[in-house]
């Protein structure tokens, strides 16, 4: 069934249930084009991680559509929070 911790009703700062508060999400990539600055033309693509994060879930979490957070980098985690003005 999965880990229980993961179904449990989690309190957020503005009181709202987040009801499953253990996401999995997949890293994947987004191809960025180079093109050749005389021609225009393409002159090669690269690949660079991409992490896409969507849902109802957010708004739930105190992230409405608009809200301006950081994101704090570490090896092997993120943690991402609300920007304080």
């Amino acid at each position: 069934m999965g880990n229980k911790e993961s179904f449990m009703t989690v309190q957020s700062e503005n009181k709202a249930a987040i009801t499953k508060p253990l996401r999995r999400l997949k890293v994947g990539y987004v191809r960025k084009r180079h093109e050749d600055r005389k021609t225009g033309n393409t002159r090669r693509y690269t690949r660079h991680a991409s992490l896409t994060i969507n849902g109802d879930w957010l708004e739930q979490a105190g992230f409405p559509t608009g809200t301006v957070v950081n994101v704090e980098v570490m090896q092997g985690k993120l943690i991402i929070g609300l920007a304080r003005e």
